[in-house]
């Protein structure tokens, strides 16, 4: 029983229209979405690509496209970090149906270019999604403090005094960053569920398995590595999609 009402339709897109925009449509919600998206790309991506989100987060609304298609005459919109999408490209898409014959995109999968375009925030199943923000959080704290140990060993002021005290604080602030960090991560979970759900709609092996935020694309035009624009096959053992697909579906047809 899926936890969301999807359906899974394919085909070419007859008409494409792409809109620019900024990701604040759902408010305060949406402010928390792009805030808890920055925190967990930068304890469990790259420090780069953390970097890059929380700037985005930060200074200012996610810049993302509206996505507005024809799909064997469904009309389909969605909201992306960038629609790579080109006119007469055959895709599979996963989506809401939101009133009579049109389709709220939560993602579209092309098997020419090879990429995934899902919603922000999406991306990972719930199980590795919480492994990795947890790996990656104690990493960070580890390295913040063996940094400042160091730095009081190195000016000479660690004393046995300076030293309890140091450990007390390193207690608490674990904690503190902890509850910060999970605090991030549940605000999150629904499009941890929702991204296990579409993985297991495309029939991905293993969908609860699968973590693609190592699999991000990089814009070369915007010099930008995307949010929840995947290289799928790069983190997708037996793809279903190969580039043959589409030949073999209107063969088919």
């Amino acid at each position: 029983m899926y936890l969301y009402d999807l359906v899974k339709f394919e085909g070419r897109i007859e008409a494409l229209e792409i809109h620019n925009g900024v990701l604040n449509t759902l408010g305060g919600a949406g402010d928390n979405l792009i805030k808890s998206s920055a925190i967990l790309s930068t304890v469990a991506g790259s420090v780069s690509l953390g970097a890059q989100t929380v700037f985005l987060a930060t200074q200012s609304r996610l810049h993302i496209q509206t996505v507005v298609m024809s799909i064997e005459g469904k009309a389909c919109v969605g909201q992306f970090h960038r629609g790579l999408f080109e006119t007469g490209e055959y895709v599979i898409c996963i989506a809401r149906q939101i009133a009579p014959n049109i389709y709220e995109l939560s993602s579209v999968l092309s098997p020419k270019t090879g990429l995934l375009h899902m919603q922000v925030g999406m991306g990972a199943a719930d199980k590795p999604a919480y492994k990795s923000m947890m790996k990656g959080g104690r990493v960070w704290y580890m390295i913040s403090i063996v940094c400042m140990f160091l730095l009081f060993i190195f000016t000479g002021e660690l004393t046995k005094e300076m030293f309890l005290i140091l450990t007390i604080v390193c207690f608490i602030t674990y904690f503190i960053f902890m509850f910060i960090v999970k605090n991030a991560f549940n605000s999150l979970r629904h499009m941890n569920q929702k991204s296990e759900q579409v993985f297991k709609m495309y029939g991905f092996k293993n969908p609860e398995e699968i973590y693609l935020l190592t699999a991000r694309h990089q814009d070369d035009n915007a010099k930008l590595i995307l949010e929840s624009v995947y290289e799928y096959r790069r983190a997708i053992d037996d793809d279903p999609y190969p580039e043959v697909y589409i030949a073999e579906q209107e063969k088919n047809n």
